[in-house]
């Protein structure tokens, strides 16, 4: 089942655990952060952190690697893809749409992935299997929007928001990949730089928009969201991502898109509230079919 290189099999499963975790419970605590902070600048101020420490990091564990003119230039547009677009728009996207939701819309990525492999970057046709997975999972979103907007509580505004935040994560990756400049072996320094340069993108663009962080309001509570969410979401969800991208297959590594719809709705119920119908299991379940049926396109 892994591919560990004589890693431990009990490590990549706690490594599996935590990611699931971090991950997976990000949308109910984002979704409390909002109390306290708004959206965009949320994000931002969570990525400054994060960055800082995983720099630091990474210069005191792997050694400091050049930053040059073009690294940062990568960085900054990767900042403002993958942190203002994509966690800035699906943090304010929160405000008016539930965590649980906003989860099953992340979690067609892969789905929005292969369609633009196949469409736009030259990834091959998908086989019958990966367009019977591409069907399931459109129809699953289409059924759950369908119903959620007609509803009061649900506005339009936020569902977008939260769609163009997964685009964003989409196009990310893709540039990310494409570039020339190579970080592997610098991955802490080079996450950290984007989350640092995003973050600060991020701050700017929030002020833009006419977001203001009242900080009487942040008390004990709101110093435990915002740590949940720099040191688990961030650090932990990161690295344990990208240590078991290099040394599991593929497929387990993202295997945290089957699970993080799942618990992201359990806690949005039990703990803020949210509504868990009938519709939202179902689609739920169809979407978790559908990644699994895409999760093998493009592999050799």
């Amino acid at each position: 089942m892994f591919r560990t290189n004589n890693k431990s099999v009990t490590f990549v499963l706690i490594c599996l655990v935590l990611l699931y975790i971090s991950w997976g419970s990000s949308f109910l605590f984002t979704k409390l952060g909002l109390q306290y902070i708004p959206g965009v600048t949320l994000s931002g101020v969570r990525a400054i952190l994060s960055g800082f420490i995983l720099l630091t990091l990474g210069i005191f564990f792997q050694g400091y690697h050049k930053i040059t003119w073009d690294t940062i230039k990568y960085s900054a547009i990767l900042g403002l893809l993958q942190v203002v677009v994509s966690s800035g728009f699906l943090s304010k996207g929160q405000e008016t749409i539930p965590s649980g939701l906003a989860a099953l819309l992340c979690g067609t990525i892969p789905l929005t992935m292969v369609l633009c492999e196949w469409l736009f970057w030259d990834g091959g046709r998908p086989k019958l299997k990966h367009f019977l997975g591409l069907a399931l999972g459109i129809g699953s979103i289409g059924y759950i929007n369908f119903g959620t907007l007609f509803s009061s509580n649900i506005s339009p505004i936020g569902l977008s928001l939260v769609i163009l935040a997964t685009l964003a994560w989409v196009y990310g990756g893709h540039y990310s990949k494409s570039c020339c400049i190579d970080n592997s072996h610098y991955i802490f320094q080079s996450t950290g730089l984007i989350l640092l340069l995003g973050g600060i993108e991020c701050i700017i663009f929030g002020y833009g928009v006419g977001e203001r962080w009242d900080i009487s309001l942040f008390d004990y509570n709101a110093f435990v969201i915002l740590a949940f969410l720099v040191l688990m979401s961030s650090i932990v969800g990161y690295t344990t991502y990208l240590w078991l991208l290099y040394n599991v297959r593929p497929a387990v590594a993202l295997s945290y898109e089957y699970v993080n719809p799942v618990i992201a709705l359990i806690l949005g119920w039990a703990f803020a509230g949210e509504e868990l119908n009938a519709q939202y299991i179902i689609a739920c379940i169809v979407l978790i079919s559908s990644v699994f049926l895409v999760s093998s396109y493009g592999k050799k």
